[in-house]
């Protein structure tokens, strides 16, 4: 036999149905659920009903109701035993599940959201917990809305917003905000394939920055300015590559000390690599132009990172991920962690058979390990005869 706790259990199932159903102006009472068999004890069977009786309206004023039948059984006689709990009344059902403050402040702020932005109609439909899950945020996340709404792609900043909402609100609330902007604006003012809350939504964003060491000291050349080491936004790196320094060879390594020991070279660059962020480097036009080395690790994040700078730059040669550095340096080989790869189309046959070794066996060589003789030698030979290393 059904206990109250499975009554309340379910209940509850049935919350999405109940909001759904007010949004809808639908009733969805009497709710019915069978009392499922009876033990054939006659003490246990007293007991289940003595328990469903002291829960029910009948007792405590408010929530289920019992329907009661009368049978004759052979072995027992006549008894009267419930037949279907039911819930009659929105009143009674919100008394079983306990979520009467929960359904009254739901209730309020769908009006209330109702009254801002009927286009959220379907929305809500869709997602009423949401509703819920952001109950006390409401007034703040509409103001941000309406803001958006009269002013899309405002090409700020999002401190730079002129609404009365404290801007940690929008960084904080990004995921909901996403999800009713995506509703509210025109599909022209949205980058949907943006997954960045500003990218997606027309705000402007810190562009990346990379560190790099002038490996000729160019600028104290040109300009008498005594530096070679600077970090700076892309599109000013950009900049400063094409109509200033204008090296012909770049060396971006992942490492920070092996991008500090880099050798001296004429009319070269180092680039600290910043992983996957060296996707962004696609807006230095430059790079198209020169001879680019990259140096990473050995391993299968290393490896994913040649292939999508390779992407970019086809002419992207690697130096020191190969089977050789790997075999004269086996002592510091290490278990990688594991990741799923799916990007390593962009490698060379003799290195994707590397990367596909250290894949299987779960391999990683960081190549700081590398000694700086080895390591010179080897940058040296590349930049002498143009060999990539690779095979």
């Amino acid at each position: 036999m059904i206990t109250p706790a499975e009554i309340v259990k379910k209940a509850e199932r049935k919350y999405l149905n109940v909001l759904r159903a007010y949004l809808n102006g639908e009733d969805l009472f009497p709710l019915e659920f069978s009392v499922g068999r009876s033990s054939k004890n006659l003490v246990e069977r007293r007991q289940q009903i003595d328990e469903l009786r002291q829960r029910a309206r009948e007792t405590m004023g408010q929530g289920y109701a019992l329907e009661w039948q009368t049978v004759n059984r052979r072995d027992m006689g006549k008894q009267t035993t419930p037949r279907r709990v039911i819930i009659e009344t929105l009143d009674d059902y919100l008394a079983v599940v306990r979520k009467r403050t929960e359904y009254q402040q739901f209730v309020s702020d769908v009006e209330r959201i109702r009254r801002r932005f009927p286009a959220l109609e379907d929305w809500m439909c869709a997602n009423p917990q949401a509703v819920i899950d952001y109950s006390g945020q409401w007034d703040d996340l509409l103001v941000v809305c309406d803001y958006f709404v009269k002013h899309p792609r405002p090409n700020l900043y999002i401190r730079e917003l002129p609404i009365s909402v404290h801007t940690k609100f929008i960084e904080q609330h990004s995921r909901i905000l996403r999800d009713l902007l995506d509703t509210l604006l025109p599909a022209d003012t949205i980058t949907r394939d943006a997954n960045d809350f500003s990218q997606r939504f027309g705000l402007k964003t810190p562009l990346p920055t990379f560190r790099i060491r002038l490996l000729e000291e160019q600028l104290d050349r040109q300009y008498a300015l005594g530096l070679d080491d600077l970090t700076l936004p892309v599109d000013q790196l950009a900049h400063l590559l094409t109509d200033h320094i204008q090296p012909t060879t770049v060396i971006i390594a992942e490492n920070l000390m092996n991008f500090l020991t880099l050798p001296s070279q004429p009319a070269s660059i180092g680039l600290f690599g910043r992983g996957f962020a060296v996707q962004s480097l696609a807006k230095v036009m430059w790079l198209y132009r020169c001879r680019i080395i990259y140096w990473g690790d050995i391993d299968a994040h290393g490896f994913q990172i040649l292939s999508d700078l390779r992407r970019l730059f086809p002419h992207v040669r690697s130096v020191m991920m190969n089977q050789q550095t790997l075999d004269d340096h086996a002592e510091y080989v290490v278990e990688g962690n594991r990741v799923r790869v799916d990007r390593f189309d962009g490698l060379t046959e003799a290195e994707a058979t590397v990367a596909q070794h250290v894949l299987e066996h779960n391999l990683r060589m960081e190549q700081e390990h590398i000694p700086q003789t080895y390591a010179l030698i080897q940058l040296g030979q590349m930049l002498r005869s143009g060999d990539d290393n690779t095979a």
